[in-house]
């Protein structure tokens, strides 16, 4: 008889597979700008700071101890000294965060960590190329960058020309264009691979876009299950600042077409509330672990909320998941087929460093269906009851014995276990203000700008 039924860890494979094509496509991405030291904390009012939101190092990960190369000083020329290669805020915060690079999938809040470090970067971006953007003239053309592809050390991921027009008295926009060769440079009718615009109105009102085509940038080494097109709209008040996140994947990426990732910075209330709000949101087209039955697509979405300090609560919802259960591919013992909804919950310190980061970790299997499969070689029913302290006739009857049967009460036992390295469930709800927050999630409805395709998504235009 069985003391133990050892599931293999490698079922979260395919969240992982994504999670690392998500990382490629962010290094693809995140070319943002190096420097040490600093804190993501500072409210400074230096440099332009336009499209920062000074989010706490508990939902990027803080700043990242690596020095990617610098995108903008390149681009426009500026001075080679390391004062170009700091951001915008002008305390020596690089552009860049650590974010979460492995299994990202472990839990909501390292789901939101992970997004929201690649907004931080990119609004920290922003803000540095309309800083050195004013070293240069608005004029319009199309001007060589310091990246040669003649030469030694010429870098296919950063641009060779670039161009800064004043569309307006309050409208400016930048263009990064890749791969041109100085004796046949781009033309106005060539498509740039970075397009910035951004509109500072007469009332205050901060608004924007930027536009990725990697497509545009290094294309022989490009990742087919990265993301190939990203968008982040800006949308800045005196009441709240808004900034979207739209990156669409491959078409080489078998399991997902698009993700989104919105933060918000609520500039009216208390310090120790509400302050940021951060919603996730991922398109699937297949999948993780393909299961013969199971034709329904998962979704994944989560939303994070945060007081200014950084203390805050994340949640992640996991719909119409497939989970194959094999015990022993060598005896060929197998548990069944699954699909299953979970609600993962995950309330965070603002402080990561300490012992105990969190305060409380609750994942739940809300509903799930047995889909066949099934077949016991070696175990019997009556080993998964002793091991998981089941019913004596959970397998019999309606519990959890035929296709469509509910099998939530087996599945919570197995993750409670820590199925799949998946950590245990630990600590206690503290009953403040995230608790009320997360009650009833606002998710987000679309990964599309227009709410149904990607059709325009990354034309590059802006109207404020």
């Amino acid at each position: 008889m069985y003391d133990k039924i050892l599931f293999p860890k490698n079922h979260h494979t395919g969240l992982r597979g994504v999670a690392a094509a998500l990382v490629l496509g962010a290094a693809i991405f995140s070319v943002g700008c190096s420097g040490s030291g600093g804190s993501s904390n500072s409210d400074e009012p230096t440099g332009s700071r336009l499209f920062s939101l000074s989010l706490p190092d508990s939902l990027t990960g803080g700043v990242a101890a690596s020095n990617p190369r610098s995108l903008a000083s390149r681009a426009l020329n500026v001075a080679k000294s390391g004062n170009v290669a700091r951001s915008s805020n002008d305390v020596g915060e690089p552009c860049f965060y650590d974010g979460v690079e492995d299994d990202v999938f472990r839990n909501g809040y390292r789901m939101s960590k992970f997004m929201i470090s690649a907004v931080a970067t990119w609004t920290c971006l922003s803000d540095t190329i309309i800083d050195l953007s004013n070293s240069v003239p608005h004029d319009g053309l199309i001007q060589e960058a310091e990246n040669d592809t003649m030469a030694a050390n010429y870098e296919a991921d950063e641009p060779t020309h670039f161009s800064v027009t004043d569309d307006s008295a309050t409208q400016t926009t930048v263009r990064l264009y890749y791969g041109f060769d100085r004796s046949v440079p781009p033309t106005s009718g060539d498509k740039p691979g970075f397009f910035l615009s951004w509109n500072e109105a007469d009332n205050g009102d901060v608004s924007g876009r930027m536009v990725v085509d990697g497509n545009n940038i290094d294309p022989l080494n490009s990742d087919p299950e990265a993301p190939v097109d990203m968008r982040v709209d800006f949308n800045y008040t005196d009441t709240a600042k808004v900034a979207d996140m739209f990156l669409r994947f491959d078409n080489g990426n078998a399991w997902a077409d698009g993700l989104r990732i919105e933060v918000t910075k609520d500039l009216t209330v208390s310090p120790l509330g509400q302050v940021f709000t951060a919603r996730g949101l991922m398109e699937m087209k297949a999948q993780f672990m393909p299961v013969s039955g199971i034709t329904e697509i998962p979704q994944l979405r989560m939303y994070t909320v945060s007081d200014r300090l950084g203390e805050g609560a994340a949640v992640a919802e996991f719909v119409d998941m497939s989970l194959p259960l094999e015990i022993d591919a060598d005896t060929g013992d197998h548990l069944g087929n699954y699909i299953f909804d979970k609600t993962d919950i995950y309330f965070f310190d603002a402080n990561q460093n300490s012992v105990t980061p969190w305060d409380w970790i609750d994942k739940r299997i809300t509903d799930s269906q047995y889909r066949g499969g099934r077949n016991l070689v070696k175990m019997t029913t009556a080993d998964i009851i002793s091991f998981l302290g089941l019913s004596p006739t959970y397998f019999s009857g309606t519990e959890c014995a035929n296709v469509g049967d509910d099998c939530t009460v087996m599945l919570n036992a197995i993750f409670a276990d820590g199925f799949a390295e998946q950590e245990q469930n630990q600590g206690m709800n503290p009953m403040d203000w995230r608790s009320t927050a997360i009650t009833s999630p606002a998710y987000l409805g679309s990964v599309y700008p227009n709410g149904s395709d990607w059709s325009g998504a990354f034309d590059l235009t802006f109207m404020p």
